[in-house]
């Protein structure tokens, strides 16, 4: 299977979605819309273990590291398939001081 991004998203180092795009059917960018401004744990589906997803986010998020990555088991409709989500480092600036984001991108194994 070819790895095609499922979804990117740029998060706060609190999981606060910042923006997100979905590269799948049209009634899912609207979700995509929808998630900016809440929480990306709270709102995401589809990951087995969710907890554990956002447990790695926040061990990243700490860690400094420029950049992870990690393979996570996932549920669309009936069929189950591995993720794989690369986290990287970025900053978002402006008029004030630099804010830590994290860029994820979630591709089908």
């Amino acid at each position: 299977m070819q790895n095609n991004i499922f979804w990117t998203f740029e998060l706060e180092d609190d999981g606060t979605v910042l923006h997100s795009n979905f590269h799948t059917a049209e009634a899912v960018d609207d979700l995509a819309t929808q998630m900016v401004g809440r929480n990306f744990f709270d709102d995401i589906k589809g990951f087995e273990d969710v907890v554990a997803f956002e447990r790695y986010f926040k061990t990243f998020v700490k860690s400094r590291k420029a950049a992870e990555r990690l393979s996570l088991k996932c549920t669309s409709g009936r069929s189950n398939f591995d993720a794989n989500v690369k986290m990287t480092r970025a900053f978002q600036t402006g008029y004030s001081q630099p804010v830590g984001v994290v860029m994820l991108e979630i591709k089908n194994a």
